[in-house]
């Protein structure tokens, strides 16, 4: 009897080695996803997302930091986490270079996107920063704020 009983609970202990990693590998981002979503994404609340001009990547503020996400494979890139007052929007280059992102800390801060490196902090709201958008030329970022204004900044 002590003989069945080990000998059964040592092939459904071989059984659930060989089967259970494969389930708990599976990726996270598909997991129940509504009807048409192809992928979940995030980490933290998600405040605002934005395609970079190439497409190559998406960059996502979060209440953790801002994620970089690779757009065709999905993959966490890089995450620029210097800001831990919450990033309540961003904003990418049209060279894709440099990420502007709003801040709950009343900042904007200035990413470098290939190294993932606060380039410059721009301090000037007296409220959480809302918006932040580059301008077509790249040399001005306006940022909107809960305390009512709208700054024009040159990045220069």
């Amino acid at each position: 009897m002590k003989t069945r009983l080990l000998s059964t609970f040592l092939t459904l202990l071989l059984i659930s080695i060989l089967l259970l990693p494969n389930t708990f590998a599976q990726d996270y981002t598909q997991w129940e996803l509504p009807e048409g979503a192809t992928a979940r994404l995030g980490k933290g609340g998600i405040n605002k997302i934005q395609y970079s001009p190439d497409n190559r990547f998406l960059a996502v503020a979060s209440t953790i930091g801002i994620w970089i996400y690779d757009a065709v494979t999905l993959q966490e890139a890089l995450l620029f986490a210097g800001n831990t007052n919450g990033i309540s929007c961003v904003s990418l280059s049209l060279d894709g270079k440099t990420i502007a992102s709003g801040n709950d800390d009343e900042t904007i801060h200035l990413w470098d996107v290939d190294t993932g490196k606060l380039i410059k902090i721009l301090p000037g709201h007296s409220r959480r920063v809302w918006q932040v958008a580059f301008s077509p030329d790249g040399k001005t970022i306006a940022s909107g704020s809960g305390d009512g204004t709208v700054l024009l900044w040159d990045v220069r």
